[in-house]
């Protein structure tokens, strides 16, 4: 079964956590595939480089993200609209993501079996 992941949770909120465990599942699962994982809203932070907050749970978030994917190349796109509002550019965009817009999304909708949201 093939699923695709909405992610819209900000990076301080627990929902970014659970969409990394839920997809860190599907990933272990043999009979699941992740066909992409898109990050829209506020979860495009996740995807800063230099993820920060005052309480270190957005860091902490973002680096989980971030260090995940490093070690497990899929395909995690942000939407590059997304992103420009909220100050995430090319030039800050941590490794293993990509920029992208929401035809990545619609995309993903067509070719998933299934689609789970967070946030």
């Amino acid at each position: 079964m093939r699923f695709a992941l909405l992610v819209n949770a900000a990076a301080d909120s627990a929902a970014a956590l659970t969409a990394l465990h839920t997809a860190q599942a599907l990933l272990g699962h043999s009979d699941h595939q992740l066909y992409r994982l898109f990050f829209y809203r506020d979860a495009v932070h996740l995807a800063h480089r230099h993820a920060w907050s005052a309480d270190g749970a957005q860091a902490n978030a973002a680096q989980q993200w971030q260090q995940w994917l490093a070690d497990n190349p899929l395909d995690a796109v942000v939407c590059v609209g997304a992103a420009q509002r909220r100050g995430v550019v090319a030039a800050t965009l941590a490794d293993g993501f990509s920029l992208a817009g929401l035809g990545q999304w619609a995309d993903a909708l067509i070719h998933s079996d299934r689609v789970i949201q967070f946030g």
